[in-house]
């Protein structure tokens, strides 16, 4: 299927965003990455695979994840702080890109052109029933946190069984309970993106603090558990949180090759739904890391999953935006002024 085809002027207009704001991606499985690459004897893996298209997109913050995979869950915890341990190692001499914590670390690497680096755990199935071991987590330097992965946990349940298109039943457990309260005692932000959807009810019941979803976009538009219905889009809107737009093939229904068509119905459908201040960029770019596993575990790369090429592409969505009549004003905010807001807002002042 034909996809949008950028004009000129559009290209022209987002280049000029990207060059004079900051852009956002709320979700790169980025630690996880670092340590694979680095465990093949690869190094200055962030220089070598990202530095370039980041500064070609404009971006002055990446939320990386630490994702535990299933084939490590054994030794999860170790597996988690192994990851950090490898991207700060990686970073040690990147003098462009800095890890941040808190608000005022992350204003100053803004203010001083640096791109910032905020880490949270996708998934806390690595500290099983021990809400108690978020704060040596914290202590490692991670900010936020969401209870599950694609998997049944402690915490919670994910939306579905990974590559299934099946919802996995239950909510919150007490100690998923005990969990988010533990979380919001550290000021650790929660999101909520691959949890099922009486986890999101239960999860919107209890919290007093803004949760987002940094990677999930409109189930309406694409029928997939990992997005979010119109109902939890008001929800999550209407409590201060905010939709990363995921750029999966997979998660935006683009299976043709419609990929900017299809994120553009995205952004329109929660335009109408959650109003411009609750939509951001959280393209979940996943074919380098699944690479790397694969080399890792020995088997071949399946195919491309991602939407976007790399960050750089960016700007061809952000054209994309413009394109379909979407205002400059708006784009800015959805491109990184809505995320960068909320975790000015969310994280604590200063290192605690």
């Amino acid at each position: 299927m034909k996809d949008i085809q950028i004009e000129e002027k559009y290209r022209r207009q987002a280049e000029k965003l990207h060059r004079e704001n900051p852009a956002v991606d709320a979700h790169l499985d980025l630690a996880g990455e670092v340590l694979i690459r680095r465990q093949l004897g690869e190094r200055d893996i962030v220089r070598h695979h990202y530095l370039d298209d980041w500064k070609r997109g404009g971006f002055s913050l990446i939320v990386s994840s630490v994702f535990v995979e299933n084939r490590n869950l054994s030794n999860g915890f170790e597996n988690a702080l192994q990851q950090i341990d490898a991207l700060k190692k990686d970073l040690a001499d990147l003098t462009e890109v800095r890890l941040v914590s808190c608000a005022e670390s992350l204003k100053k690497a803004i203010a001083e052109k640096k791109i910032a680096i905020l880490l949270y755990m996708e998934g806390l199935e690595v500290i099983g029933e021990d809400p108690e071991l978020l704060t040596e987590l914290k202590k490692q330097g991670i900010s936020g946190a969401s209870l599950v992965w694609s998997r049944k946990g402690a915490f919670a349940n994910g939306c579905c069984r990974a590559t299934e298109h099946r919802q996995v039943r239950g909510g919150l457990t007490t100690h998923g309970r005990n969990a988010v309260r533990k979380m919001e005692e550290l000021s650790l932000f929660l999101d909520v993106s691959h949890l099922n959807d009486k986890g999101f009810e239960d999860i919107q019941a209890i919290t007093e603090r803004p949760f987002i979803a940094t990677h999930s976009n409109s189930r309406s538009v694409y029928d997939s558990y990992r997005n979010l219905t119109d109902e939890q889009l008001r929800k999550l809107a209407g409590q201060g949180g905010i939709a990363g737009l995921n750029a999966c093939k997979y998660i935006t229904g683009s299976l043709s090759g419609n990929h900017l068509e299809m994120l553009c119905r995205h952004v329109q459908k929660e335009l109408e739904i959650m109003g411009e201040e609750h939509i951001g960029y959280g393209f979940d770019l996943c074919d380098s890391y699944t690479t790397a596993s694969c080399r890792q575990q020995g088997k071949q790369s399946s195919e491309a999953e991602d939407c976007l090429k790399d960050h750089g592409d960016a700007v061809l969505l952000t054209a994309a935006l413009l394109q379909q009549g979407i205002s400059q004003e708006t784009v800015r905010k959805i491109m990184g002024e809505n995320f960068l807001n909320y975790f000015l807002k969310i994280l604590p002042e200063t290192v605690q």
